[in-house]
């Protein structure tokens, strides 16, 4: 199991997370693309390689974004329409996904094909967030990061905002 910290700059124009492993290195790097239709995000590995990429669709009534590892379309995730309990549809030809958690999104499970791969726990701070973020061994921990970052664009984009 691999244990990785994702914190947000506090006064940053656009979204910029770091991404640490549990000894603290700096292992990723996550930075919104400005002036642009629609989220858009870059992870960059410590050596400054694009490694993957996340983009919001435009034009619909509920959140959906495309994640692509490699260039390659990896996952389409969209959020269900739900009152009280955060759901979402993941999309991939490479196996069945899914998330499950609280109400707040600050605590959830990935699963793939039914197993739990990736555990997501929020610390609550008013300034910044921070994940604390626990990936199974021989998953991908790219699409893991990338997972984690939508759901923070779409729950928390709003909070962030107001401050």
């Amino acid at each position: 199991m691999k244990k990785f910290y994702i914190n947000e700059k506090i006064f940053s124009i656009g979204d910029r997370f770091k991404v640490f492993n549990e000894n603290g290195s700096i292992v990723y790097e996550v930075k919104e693309r400005l002036f642009t239709f629609g989220k858009q995000y870059s992870l960059y590995d410590a050596t400054g390689k694009n490694i993957g990429k996340i983009k919001q669709k435009m034009f619909r009534l509920l959140p959906r974004y495309n994640i692509y590892i490699d260039d390659k379309l990896a996952v389409t995730v969209k959020k269900r329409f739900t009152f009280f309990v955060k759901k979402y549809d993941i999309i991939s030809p490479y196996a069945n996904y899914q998330i499950s958690g609280d109400i707040f999104a600050w605590n959830f499970n990935i699963s793939k094909d039914g197993n739990v791969f990736c555990s997501v726990s929020k610390n609550f701070n008013i300034f910044r967030d921070k994940y604390e973020v626990l990936v199974g061994d021989g998953f991908s921990e790219v699409l893991s990061l990338c997972l984690v970052i939508i759901l923070d664009a779409v729950h928390h984009d709003n909070r962030r905002r107001h401050h």
